[in-house]
């Protein structure tokens, strides 16, 4: 459970006081049924024809039933708790969604309360009352404000009787007839507005079921009662817009419906009834956005993503009265400022950035096969999909640039969320929808036939201790960055029945480690009978299918009882095709200033092609982005030179590697002498790791690689896996292809201290 939802206050979230027709039905069609029908929706069918119109209508509610299939799903899913569309989906989609979504959803709804007095104002101009709009519409809100404030439960008492003076006003609408209906039936409107204006003026009115979800909090039976109250305002909504315009088209003409707002007046048998409905709707979706704006703003604030203060509340109904207080200035505001159609715009942008969200976090919860998913009403996850990019479509064709808008404000939201660090935990769907996305690239990646090209660093560090290795950690980090997988293995001797405690431990601090100090690492704990073996063992078994690691790091030994058993595993690791790095690190100097990188050279087609890449990959961390890269061999002839220096000057062009080239001339010197003249003040050195020799022992094979260790900086010795391509990772298919470079002289010399160190 989320540690927030574990802090709300039990009356809010426990105060069951309504069912699916008083909490969910009966709010969200009062809304549904609103401005949009009364004074809008007459022009809505001149404009559009009536064709237009019924498309209008049917598309509008094709996205409101999907957006209803979801909500039902979720919530036959887990219980809802307050904060409806907020709550579903911050815990399908985890906090910081919640919030990009949720506080928009917080102004749309406080918007809504101007949106809906607004058109309680224009009703009352047909009465030539000679009044100014901002001043009877701020006393109308003002007064809603304090009604609200009684609570909830006088609210929807108050809705039964609204709900009567609107079926009242419908009856007297198809009992009338209009003056004058028209020759024939206008099915489109050629000089009519653009569509998408049009329908950006009318989908307000199918935003109402929000209205509904919004109650959540206060539902008996929130698993129950939102699905039925849902599906059944979508419903009722749906067949009274489909009757509407066809009765609108029979009884006046395409002109009169165009200039004529008060067309449902001109047509009723009884116009003071269409009064009475029209000011019953307008003002209980006041109050209906007032009640539903300051829960989800509660919600936010209970998961501290709003000031606390709004979380507040008050009264023997727990009633969040300080956010109302703040809605009805918002509100206030948006009725100083804006009228009714631009109003119905922003609410356009704002509810169906909502919907399109709610129905994403269905899909995705579905598609991510989740256990914990089980919803008793099942939605495959293609229509909650569908209905996600229908919403997002719907929004870039009414305006493109409000929806780039709207999409980067939630943006922001999002990352100043996420920024946050809050440490909710909702057990919300993303490590599932993640998990999902991992299992179908995995499939994929197991049908894609592999090629060298295609070689990227998949690492393991086997360090043990981070705080006693950090070193390793930090060279992995910037050696692999994106590019691959790399992860951290600490390895404890032991048995299952004596160490799975510690192991639990040392796992739970190393995460913490890892995820403060170096955030591209996973990291691994297993128990192993012996280190050098385990080695071996997490190597060959780590990872999935064919997907698994090509790479393994560690440290050298400067122990002579350690040095058997690490050959050992060098030569196993190789002969499983894994590449091998042993790092000897200097513990004075580190990696120093991170100026000068110098990679030994013994021949492209020995160890120096891992080289190669392993030096470009490092230069392109932050670290290392602005040291010198140098590629050094020696030879013993000015001829050897010569060559040598056109060889590694074409190598490093068509490798596209910025790097120095230093071809130096033995002159009897021994490589020791001139590998610590050269790097003895550089601050990374890589060089070769040939393969150990069956007869070889481990003095035979450490001496006299100790040797040299000892005049070098910190070191990376590279041993490739018999299997590593380096030509086509490095080079351009027709460089390698026909003119790749070759391993020695074409005379027999060598180019490189072949049979010498580093090989």
């Amino acid at each position: 459970m989320a540690k927030s939802d574990q802090n709300r206050p039990s009356a809010a979230s426990g105060s069951k006081r309504f069912g699916a027709f008083g909490g969910v039905f009966t709010p969200s069609i009062l809304t549904i049924l609103g401005v949009i029908m009364y004074l809008r929706f007459g022009w809505v069918v001149g404009n559009a024809g009536l064709g237009g119109a019924l498309l209008i209508v049917l598309l509008a509610h094709v996205i409101s039933i999907v957006t209803g299939l979801s909500v039902s799903s979720i919530a036959t899913n887990r219980t809802v708790g307050p904060g409806g569309a907020y709550f579903m989906i911050s815990r399908s989609l985890g906090g910081p969604t919640g919030a990009a979504v949720g506080i928009p959803l917080f102004f749309a709804q406080a918007l809504s309360v101007a949106f809906y007095v607004v058109g309680f104002v224009e009703s009352l101009s047909m009465l030539a009352i000679d009044l100014d709009p901002r001043i009877i519409g701020s006393v109308v809100c003002l007064l809603l404000a304090l009604l609200s404030l009684k609570g909830a439960d006088w609210a929807i008492k108050v809705q039964y009787v609204v709900m009567a003076a609107i079926v009242l006003s419908l009856l007297s609408f198809f009992l009338g007839r209009g003056s004058a209906p028209p020759a024939q039936i206008a099915w489109t409107n050629p000089d009519g507005l653009p569509f998408s204006v049009i329908f950006a003026v009318y989908f307000p009115a199918v935003t109402g079921i929000m209205a509904g979800v919004s109650m959540s909090g206060d539902l008996k039976d929130p698993r129950r009662d939102l699905p039925v109250g849902t599906m059944a305002a979508i419903g009722v909504g749906l067949l009274i817009y489909a009757a509407l315009p066809i009765w609108l088209a029979l009884n006046a003409d395409q002109a009169m419906l165009v200039g004529n707002l008060n067309v449902m007046w001109e047509i009723s048998r009884v116009p003071a009834l269409i009064f009475a409905g029209v000011w019953a709707a307008t003002l209980s979706s006041a109050i209906g956005s007032l009640l539903a704006a300051p829960r989800t703003l509660q919600a936010l604030s209970l998961d501290r993503f709003m000031p606390r203060i709004f979380a507040r509340t008050s009264g023997a109904g727990n009633e969040p009265r300080i956010g109302l207080v703040f809605s009805f200035l918002l509100a206030e505001v948006a009725i100083l400022l804006g009228g009714l159609d631009v109003i119905a715009q922003v609410l356009t942008m704002f509810f169906l950035a909502t919907y399109g969200v709610t129905n994403l976090a269905c899909g995705l919860e579905k598609w991510a096969a989740s256990p914990s998913f089980r919803p008793t009403f099942s939605v495959p996850f293609w229509v909650s999909i569908l209905g996600a990019a229908g919403c997002f479509y719907v929004m870039s064709i009414i305006d493109l640039p409000a929806m780039i808008v709207a999409l980067l404000a939630c943006a922001v939201i999002y990352f100043l969320a996420q920024r946050r660090s809050l440490g909710n935990a909702f057990g919300d769907a993303r490590h599932g929808i993640w998990a999902g996305l991992v299992r179908t690239s995995l499939q994929h990646y197991r049908r894609a036939k592999f090629h060298p090209v295609n070689w990227r660093p998949n690492l393991i560090i086997f360090g043990g201790s981070l705080a006693r290795r950090s070193y390793l950690a930090e060279l992995g980090s910037a050696l692999v960055q994106d590019r691959g997988i790399v992860s951290f293995s600490q390895l404890i001797e032991g048995t299952v029945a004596d160490c799975a405690d510690q192991r639990e431990d040392s796992l739970a601090l190393l995460e913490t480690q890892v995820r403060q100090e170096f955030p591209n690492l996973f990291c691994r704990v297993d128990l192993v009978e012996d280190i050098h073996r385990g080695m071996v063992q997490v190597a060959q078994s780590y990872g999935v299918g064919n997907f698994e690691a090509n790479t393994v790091m560690f440290g050298w030994t400067d122990k002579a009882e350690r040095q058997e058993a690490l050959l050992e595993a060098l030569r196993d690791l190789l002969l499983l095709d894994r590449s091998a790095l042993v790092v000897r690190y200097d513990l004075d100097r580190g990696f120093g200033l991170g100026r000068r990188i110098d990679i030994w050279w013994g021949g492209l087609q020995s160890n120096g092609g891992l080289m190669l890449l392993l030096a470009y990959l490092l230069h392109s961390h932050d670290r290392w982005r602005d040291s010198e890269v140098r590629i050094l061999t020696v030879v013993s002839s000015n001829r050897q030179r010569a060559k040598a220096i056109r060889e590694l000057e074409r190598i490093t062009l068509q490798t596209r590697l910025s790097a120095k080239i230093q071809v130096i001339r033995s002159k009897g010197a021994s490589i020791d002498s001139l590998m610590e003249t050269e790097s003895g003040e550089s601050d990374l050195v890589f060089i070769g790791l040939r393969q150990p020799r069956e007869d070889e022992s481990a003095e035979q094979f450490f001496g006299r690689y100790q040797e040299l260790l000892q005049v070098l900086p910190t070191t990376i010795l590279v041993a490739s896996s018999p299997s590593f391509e380096g030509a086509p990772v490095l080079f351009d298919e027709l460089d390698f292809a026909d003119d790749a470079p070759e391993e020695g002289d074409d005379d027999g010399e060598s180019a490189g201290p072949s049979g010498q160190l580093p090989p």
